[in-house]
C-alpha cells in the first residue's frame, strides 16, 4: 500500500494485528545467522502479547540429525517454523565442496520439514538463495522461474538443496498454501 506520497508503507493495520489473537510460537532455526539476527531485530523493535519467539543456534541441537531435531521440536512444540538455517560457505567452498553442500542441507531440511510435520506445525516458511535460480535465464527472474533449468556450477549442490526445500514445502504444506502468519511473517 502506498502513502500519499508515493512511499510504500509496509506496517501491518492496527484492525490486522487485533485479528491475529491466538497464541503462536515461531521455532526460528539458524537464529544466529545473518538473516535470523535481522528478523530478531524487527521482533524486538515491534513485541506482539501473542508471540512467543525462539532463536536456535546449532549450539541448540544438530539440525541434520533426526533425533536431535526432534528432541528440539519436543523441548520447544512450535505453532510456526522459520527455517533459516543452512550449511553456507561461499563460493569457493561451494565449488569445492558440491556433494557436501547438497548431502548436508538436504539432511537438514528433510529433519525441519518432517518434524513440522510430525509435530503439527501449521506454517513453516524455508529461507531459499538467490543462486537457486537458472544460470541461462531471462531478467528480470522471479519465484515462478526457480526451476527452469539447472543453477550456475558453482553453486550446483547448495542450490539444488535449496530448490527441494521448495518442493518439500509444496508437499508437506499443501493444504495451508494460502494461509498466513500473522504479523510478522508474511509469506
Amino acid at each position: 500500500m502506498a502513502d500519499d506520497d508515493g512511499a510504500v508503507n509496509n506496517t501491518v493495520p492496527p484492525a490486522a494485528k487485533r485479528a491475529c489473537t491466538e497464541k503462536i510460537k515461531v521455532l526460528v532455526t539458524g537464529g544466529t545467522g545473518l538473516v535470523g539476527r535481522a528478523l530478531e531485530s524487527h521482533v524486538i523493535s515491534d513485541p506482539q502479547p501473542n508471540e512467543e519467539w525462539i532463536f536456535l543456534s546449532s549450539k541448540d541441537g544438530d539440525l541434520r540429525d533426526m533425533a536431535q531435531a526432534r528432541r528440539v521440536f519436543e523441548l520447544h512444540r512450535p505453532t510456526h517454523v522459520a527455517h533459516l538455517a543452512a550449511m553456507v560457505g561461499g563460493l569457493f567452498k561451494n565449488m569445492k565442496y558440491k556433494l557436501d553442500f547438497l548431502r548436508e542441507n538436504l539432511l537438514m531440511n528433510d529433519c525441519v520439514l518432517e518434524c513440522c510435520r510430525e509435530f503439527g506445525v501449521s506454517r513453516c516458511v524455508s529461507c531459499l538463495s538467490t543462486c537457486i535460480f537458472p544460470d541461462k535465464t531471462t531478467y528480470p527472474i522471479d519465484e515462478t522461474m526457480i526451476h527452469n533449468g539447472p543453477p550456475h556450477d558453482s553453486n550446483f549442490g547448495y542450490a539444488y538443496a535449496k530448490r527441494l526445500i521448495d518442493i518439500q514445502n509444496r508437499y508437506i504444506y499443501i493444504a495451508q498454501i494460502t494461509s498466513s502468519l500473522c504479523h510478522h511473517l508474511m509469506l
